[in-house]
């Protein structure tokens, strides 16, 4: 699923739709009961269903759903001032439909701090739990993201889209299925027109001209 600027804006949409208000019956949710596909599965599915690289640029306070979508994205860039936290138990929830990407992130015990006791990480925590790659100055934060950007646009698109597919696809296998995984992978994708631009590129010590395919 490609990530242009209308799945962003169906994003945004999704993410106020987030916001706890109280329902008809003082709920703070309102949600059709017949309805099994929530919108917060949606929206991490598309996130993770994107191939291209995703970078959560935080600066300011990611609660809730916002540090669901800081785990689900690849990459994450982090102001120094900027908080994240899982604040629901405060309120008697629970964030039920977070827990899948930021347990693919987090240490277990660590998790499961911020979901019961709902007390945010400041930055500097967050790096040193993995939780993002970089933490900068306010004024430095589009900087770094922009070098991220770059470093990333510099590399083969083949070789990222499928590479991005097989991390996905071997997260929840065995070590043996994702070695087979692998094993299987590997000749398809040296077979792209990228694959051979890199090589013939490297042998004639010259910068290589992707094409994507």
């Amino acid at each position: 699923m490609p990530c242009d600027r209308s799945d962003r804006r169906g994003r945004s949409r999704l993410l106020r739709r987030g916001d706890i208000k109280a329902g008809a019956d003082g709920g703070p949710f309102v949600q059709d009961p017949a309805d099994p596909d929530h919108f917060a599965g949606r929206l991490f599915e598309t996130i993770q269903a994107c191939r291209k690289p995703t970078i959560a640029r935080v600066n300011g306070v990611a609660m809730g759903a916002g540090a669901g979508i800081i785990c689900a994205c690849d990459l994450a860039v982090m102001a120094d001032h900027a908080r994240i936290g899982t604040p629901e138990v405060k309120v008697g929830l629970f964030p039920m439909t977070i827990v899948p990407p930021m347990m693919r992130v987090l240490p277990r015990r660590r998790l499961m701090e911020m979901f019961i006791t709902g007390v945010p990480l400041t930055a500097e925590e967050a790096l040193q739990f993995n939780l993002v790659n970089y933490v900068t100055d306010a004024a430095g934060l589009d900087d770094k993201v922009a070098e991220l950007v770059a470093q990333i646009a510099a590399q083969s698109p083949s070789a990222i889209r499928l590479g991005k597919y097989a991390c996905h696809a071997m997260e929840d296998m065995t070590y043996p299925q994702q070695m087979r995984f692998a094993e299987t992978l590997l000749p398809r994708v040296a077979q792209t027109e990228d694959a051979r631009e890199g090589f013939d590129a490297f042998i004639a010590k010259r910068k290589p001209e992707w094409t994507g395919r």
